[in-house]
């Protein structure tokens, strides 16, 4: 009669050619798609999900001043509308128009987008209800298409101008912001993916004013974000976190120079994996509730 490490040694290549087989046949994780800056539309440059159409953003306070020690809850607080947002977005992402509105509806601003054939944005208008003035900025393209330029206009009368210098991909890599008598630049660079990773910011002399450096996860979202003063003087820094399933959980922000900590929960989310609600801590206090509320198409 065999013994057991016997028969283990004649089933071992059966066993071996079998786990081979199941192996074969597994399909491979599903790749991460990392879409660069320069491809996003609004929504995902927003971190929201789905073909949505209208999204609706109400901001709340309560008269209470609570810390998150406090015994109360956010579920027995009274919280009073204080504004109100509605956003309305192309079925490929991208934002047609806003108005800022009182609680009561009464409109506050608005603000409208006309885009060309290929989605670059042409020019967007805004006007107050009431006013005679209306604000249009118009968008210039260079021979490849790419931001050259952003002209801001008061009626017919020229009030700011930002030029632009791209990358190959249409990454903006410089932005010059001109007053009057002088100018602010900022220089960006990218990684691999297209994914914004530094930002420099200079004064009017042109020495170093502030670098701000982004580190993402590998779904290429942005997890840290860190500000400098000078060489390398921490002053900022936000940390952001995420649920297994991509859609946003906590955000914390911190500015040194001011000594202010902000912290931001989200919850209550809807099918597509976006929030319906985010609640704004400062120093640990409580500051506002936003309530959202998404159509889609």
């Amino acid at each position: 009669m065999k013994g057991r490490g016997t028969v283990f040694t004649m089933l071992w290549p059966t066993l071996l050619l079998s786990l081979l087989l199941l192996s074969a046949c597994r399909q491979k994780p599903s790749e991460i798609v990392i879409v660069p800056d320069a491809q996003k539309n609004h929504l995902q440059r927003n971190h929201i999900f789905g073909q949505v159409k209208e999204l609706c953003t109400y901001t709340l306070i309560s008269e209470v001043p609570v810390s998150q020690n406090d015994t109360l809850t956010l579920d027995t607080l009274s919280f009073d509308t204080v504004s109100l947002m509605l956003q309305h977005y192309s079925p490929d992402g991208y934002l047609l128009d806003y108005c800022k509105m009182t609680p009561q509806r009464d409109t506050l601003v608005v603000r409208l987008f006309a885009y060309h054939p290929d989605a670059r944005v042409d020019y967007w208008k805004e006007f107050y209800p009431g006013e005679a003035d209306t604000v249009i900025c118009r968008f210039e393209y260079d021979m490849n298409d790419f931001l050259s330029a952003e002209k801001v206009y008061i009626d017919d009368s020229l009030m700011q101008q930002t030029s632009y210098k791209t990358d190959g991909e249409g990454n903006v890599i410089e932005m010059v912001r001109h007053y009057d008598g002088y100018a602010v630049r900022n220089t960006s660079q990218y990684n691999a993916q297209g994914l914004l990773t530094r930002i420099d910011e200079f004064e009017p002399s042109g020495k170093l004013f502030k670098y701000v450096t982004i580190e993402y996860d590998n779904y290429g979202d942005e997890v840290n974000r860190r500000a400098f003063k000078g060489e390398n003087d921490l002053i900022e820094y936000t940390y952001t976190q995420y649920r297994e399933d991509g859609a946003i959980k906590k955000v914390l922000f911190e500015d040194r120079l001011h000594h202010n900590k902000e912290q931001y929960d989200y919850a209550g989310y809807d099918p597509q994996k976006n929030w319906t609600s985010e609640t704004r801590y400062k120093n640990k206090k409580l500051q506002y509730k936003r309530i959202r509320t998404y159509i889609y198409y």
